[in-house]
């Protein structure tokens, strides 16, 4: 019997992949399936519509592990029109248009990107970026922040401090100044794959889909379980709950590093430590329909810096991504420098998101290291452990990872 703590993606990989092969338990603290846990339903024209909260989309070239599993388990995706415009200081500086033709998608930069000296410096140190990063991260000796890198190699102020750093700080929900002390490499790996454009996708069906179709083979689920800590005891891992405790033959904690470090108990130590180097920023997101934030519908997203505020504001525009909607309004704000009427907020919430700098390879290692051990039965998994770029695709493959040393099956085994 295996049990799987957490159900967003990386436990709900886990949990599918693993009931191919065993009886597995998934528990879940809230009581919802924790992927969809922040759900908000909407009534538009006599027609309720439940929204992602986040709006989650995905690359097939960038998230190949999650592909792989939405394929074998039914998972419909669609491409979603993600064009945007970066503003800075109010006005336009860099924008970019996605367009499909004959089952196509191709990917343009905006015109506004070339009315400004801003916009062309950005477009032009985009290209070197994606022409001569690797090349040039190969020939450093040391590991320094991407910051640096791009100091170094004298990229213009206005590509790092109004472009790369604030996209990025999307990308993982962070600050833009912690974006910046990010090692070189995490981001080089994921934004200099060259030239080709591919689309961005979402679940077809909504979030519901994905959570319907992962946990239909497993064998029990419980929601708003209630563990206290996790022990050892006769070799085996004993979940502790406020009415009582259960003994597995494995334990896999998919929550984020600083919960599990909260239920570990004292048997843990070496797992403890190394989760002490996982350090995480909050995010705030609102559904809401106020149009202000959107005035101009021409884009789907609009990335808002402003040094006022240490997170750029990302709107996106949910009527335009969403044809079923019919330009309806309403958005979905990340990080917002204002608050919109209450009026017109349908649901906030709040994420914790894990960032990466120099010590969390000490941690990202720590857990390898435990995971190789000799009758290992307590595994940690999660975005957290592989980088956490892209958050769903780190999770998922974590998930793998794990999966494959439990079964000893190939991934490609584990997908049959």
């Amino acid at each position: 019997m295996i049990a799987v703590i957490g159900s967003g993606i990386t436990g709900l990989t886990s949990a599918w992949l693993l009931s191919k092969h065993y009886p597995v338990t998934l528990y879940e603290k809230h009581s919802e399936i924790g992927m969809a846990a922040f759900s908000a339903n909407h009534r538009i024209d006599g027609n309720i519509f439940e929204f992602d909260i986040p709006f989650r989309t995905i690359k097939r070239d960038y998230y190949p592990t999650l592909f792989r599993i939405y394929d074998k388990a039914g998972i419909q995706t669609r491409p979603v029109d993600y064009s945007f415009r970066v503003e800075s200081k109010g006005s336009p500086v860099f924008g970019f248009r996605s367009y499909s033709f004959l089952g196509s998608n191709f990917g343009f930069p905006t015109l506004d990107s070339f009315r400004s000296g801003k916009g062309i410096k950005i477009f032009y140190d985009l290209l070197r970026f994606y022409a001569n990063s690797k090349t040039d991260w190969s020939k450093e000796k040391t590991s320094i922040s991407i910051r640096q890198f791009l100091e170094k190699n004298k990229y213009s102020s206005e590509f790092i401090n109004e472009f790369l750093l604030p996209t990025f700080a999307l990308v993982n929900t962070c600050k833009t100044e912690t974006v910046g002390s990010y090692p070189a490499d995490t981001i080089i790996g994921y934004h200099s794959r060259g030239y080709a454009y591919t689309p961005q996708e979402t679940a077809k069906f909504g979030t519901r889909d994905i959570t319907n179709r992962l946990v239909s083979g497993i064998s029990n689920i419980e929601l708003s379980a209630k563990i206290k800590s996790i022990l050892f005891r006769k070799g085996k891992p004993v979940i502790q709950f406020e009415s009582g405790e259960r003994e597995f033959e494995h334990v896999i904690m998919t929550t984020q590093a600083n919960q599990a470090y909260r239920l570990l108990g004292d048997y843990f130590s070496k797992e403890k430590e190394a989760l002490s180097y996982f350090k995480y920023e909050p995010s705030d997101v609102i559904l809401h329909t106020d149009n202000s934030f959107f005035e101009k519908r021409d884009v789907s997203l609009v990335f808002r810096v402003n040094e006022k505020f240490d997170k750029p504001e990302v709107t996106l525009d949910l009527g335009r991504i969403m044809p079923e909607l019919k330009g309806q309004n309403l958005f979905q704000t990340w990080n917002p420098h204002k608050i919109p009427p209450k009026d017109k907020i349908l649901k906030t919430a709040q994420f914790e998101r894990p960032i990466v700098d120099e010590k969390t390879i000490h941690g990202i290692k720590g857990l390898a290291n435990l995971h190789k051990s000799e009758n290992r039965r307590l595994w940690l998994c999660g975005s957290y452990s592989l980088f956490g770029i892209p958050l769903l695709e780190a999770g998922a493959k974590s998930a793998m990872n794990i999966a494959e040393i439990i079964t000893n099956k190939t991934s490609s085994e584990l997908i049959l």
